[in-house]
């Protein structure tokens, strides 16, 4: 993914998690939605330069941007548990997302013919 990419799927996703809150009864303010597509994005940033996407690692980034940012919500409790519950769930999409394409690699590289040098 690009950065372009990558900023319009965090942003995406911090409404659609808003949207989620919201329906629930809850409240969830534009800054919580902020904090939480920046804490999408910087996951998804981490994930593409690593390869890889650790419950760890995603809990230590929560504290980070909370802590940081934390004064700028109303809504600190719904946003803090949508962080943690992305954070949890992260980890699992990023290694299914890896298997699939693993996967689609070889499925098209069974079908390809051989190269001879």
């Amino acid at each position: 993914m690009n950065e372009r990419e990558i900023n319009e799927l965090a942003a995406w996703t911090a409404k659609e998690i808003r949207n989620a809150v919201t329906e629930e009864g809850r409240a969830f303010d534009a800054a919580g939605e902020d904090i939480v597509r920046e804490f999408v994005r910087t996951c998804l940033i981490n994930w593409q330069r690593n390869g890889t996407a650790t419950l760890e690692a995603c809990s230590q980034l929560v504290t980070e941007i909370f802590q940081r940012r934390k004064h700028e919500t109303q809504t600190e409790l719904e946003v803090f548990n949508a962080m943690m519950i992305f954070g949890a769930k992260f980890p699992s999409f990023a290694r299914n997302n890896q298997r699939q394409r693993d996967a689609e690699a070889a499925q098209i590289a069974a079908t390809l013919p051989a190269v001879k040098v």
